[in-house]
């Protein structure tokens, strides 16, 4: 309900969502498939709450800017990886342009850049869920099912930050300023996705219960 009335508003809606990520944790302690998965996406955006709240000073950008990259370099095989290090490679080329220039109204192009590669980043984590709890928490199984579809709603997630990177280069590098669609997009369908990954997670919670009581 609070998601349903504050959807719209980034400051709101970030702490509602940390803390039904919060809650989610709690009520699904039993289960450790779904917390594991859990503990994964509220790693995901307390870091993203971090890079929204970070200076925009070049000793955050060479932060940001070396930790993207080394992200990218280590999954170097996976295509996000490589798109995502094109993308932070033009980034550091347009910061550097916009600071010679002393362009008036430089975007926060790091934080897009820094959620980018964050993405990437989970996302490999959750495809090696199950291998983590087992080497660091002796936990053993086979359920794999959450972790598909949130790597799939988090695909969805890396290619809106992707597209909104992107148009912040045409709008402030080519000049054509009243190039805003996914700008105006951003925060609905941000919204929209991180709704379904919530709905996606008690789902698969549910149907892991209802198995338990099934006969044999």
């Amino acid at each position: 309900m609070l998601l349903y009335f504050y959807g719209d508003n980034a400051r709101y809606f970030d702490y509602i969502y940390i803390g039904a990520l919060c809650l989610s944790c709690v009520f699904c302690w039993r289960d450790k498939d779904t917390l594991g998965a859990l503990l994964i996406l509220l790693g995901y955006w307390l870091i993203a709450k971090v890079l929204i709240v970070i200076p925009d000073t070049w000793q955050y950008w060479l932060l940001v800017y070396g930790m993207s990259a080394g992200i990218c370099v280590y999954y170097f095989n996976h295509i996000t990886a490589k798109v995502a290090l094109i993308v932070v490679l033009f980034s550091v080329m347009a910061e550097w342009l916009w600071w010679q220039q002393e362009y008036a109204n430089k975007p926060e192009v790091f934080y897009h850049v820094g959620l980018l590669t964050l993405t990437v980043w989970v996302r490999q984590l959750l495809f090696n869920r199950i291998f983590i709890a087992h080497e660091y928490f002796n936990y053993t199984s086979g359920k794999t099912g959450l972790d598909t579809h949130a790597r799939g709603i988090l695909f969805a997630s890396f290619t809106l930050i992707l597209l909104t990177t992107l148009e912040y280069f045409v709008r402030h590098v080519s000049g054509l300023g009243s190039v805003t669609t996914i700008y105006y997009l951003f925060t609905p369908v941000s919204t929209i996705i991180s709704g379904i990954m919530l709905a996606v997670i008690y789902m698969h919670y549910f149907n892991n219960q209802s198995k338990k009581y099934l006969s044999a």
